[in-house]
């Protein structure tokens, strides 16, 4: 990192220790970014891309950026520079993910292919898979055992990350799979969709499959607290669901917002930022259930978070063409 760029780390951070900028939307405070990255144009193309999703290697080395060019960019997490540009896509690029220690990046989307990628030299590794329908979500296990996939179809497809073996797949909770979430342990796996019912599964088997309730409406994002105890769900519906995983029961929600949410993510402990189509990202302290920030500058639907927390940033992207770097306190 360049010492103009962590002084302006240092100064954003300072301002967010105080929740804000000085700015205030009805009383809640609101800042701006750190920074804003601009996507370039793939050759033959006269627009930069929607970001679908932003992923982070676990190391925090290096960001990818999933869209609607067909191309998979990898990018410095430092700098912003822009390392590979990875093409093999035929169709929009919906979603990517990292494996342990960053040291292999899984994408895929509408063109129903599962493609394994070397970060560090932009290498395909391997074409994992060609499933039967569009793949809107991907994730794998942060024990970089199982990778799954879900998307326009019933079944959740997983596969043996080490090998690219396939394993037995899992039944959805409904017609379709738009989020999924491994817990940090990678004991547990989440998945949801257009039919509102979220399922909850053992990675093992160990437990019985456990399907909570929400609200009817399609769920598009789904987060798990860091330790496990807490799943945070949200989508079309007018709250953000918060659920006790020991009991499967809901703890709480948090107050109806305009739009659809697209995107969640916990930053620390109890906060938990949200994103979609109000452009604004909003920062909860669950535990208070209140609005402690809110995020200004996209231009368009806020799709993707990822929290990182060795530098205390969140990063976004969005339906604006945009990654944006947001300085959090910690």
């Amino acid at each position: 990192m360049t010492n103009c760029r962590f002084a302006r780390l240092l100064t954003a951070l300072a301002l967010t220790l105080a929740l804000g900028s000085g700015l205030m939307a009805q009383g809640i405070p609101q800042t701006g970014p750190l920074e804003t990255l601009v996507l370039d144009q793939v050759r033959g193309s006269d627009t930069t891309p929607v970001v679908t999703q932003v992923a982070l290697d676990p190391l925090g080395r290096f960001l990818a950026t999933a869209g609607d060019d067909h191309v998979v960019r990898i990018l410095d997490a430092w700098s912003g520079e822009i390392l590979h540009r990875l093409e093999g896509h035929t169709d929009w690029v919906r979603s990517c993910a990292f494996g342990p220690e960053g040291k292999l990046l899984a994408t895929a989307g509408q063109d129903r292919q599962i493609l394994l990628w070397d970060p560090a030299t932009g290498r395909r590794v391997q074409r994992l898979a060609e499933l039967p329908m569009a793949v809107f979500t991907l994730a794998i296990s942060p024990d970089g055992r199982i990778l799954a996939a879900g998307g326009f179809g019933t079944r959740i497809h997983l596969f043996e990350l080490a090998t690219g073996q396939p394993l037995p797949a899992a039944e959805t909770a409904g017609r379709d799979v738009r989020a999924l979430a491994f817990s940090a342990d990678s004991s547990l796996l989440a998945t949801a969709g257009s039919q509102g019912l979220i399922r909850v599964l053992t990675t093992d088997g160990s437990r019985p499959v456990q399907d909570l309730p929400g609200d009817g409406r399609t769920v598009r994002a789904l987060a798990f607290r860091g330790d496990g105890a807490q799943l945070a769900s949200a989508g079309d519906g007018a709250e953000i669901s918060l659920w006790d995983m020991t009991t499967g029961s809901q703890a709480g929600t948090l107050p109806a917002r305009p739009g659809k949410i697209m995107s969640l993510t916990y930053c620390g402990g109890q906060y938990l930022a949200a994103g979609g189509s109000y452009n604004t990202i909003r920062l909860w302290d669950t535990a208070a259930r209140r609005e402690a920030l809110q995020l200004t500058g996209h231009t368009g639907s806020v799709s993707t978070l990822v929290f990182n927390a060795e530098a205390g940033q969140l990063i976004s992207g969005g339906f604006d063409t945009t990654v944006r770097l947001w300085a959090l306190s910690r």
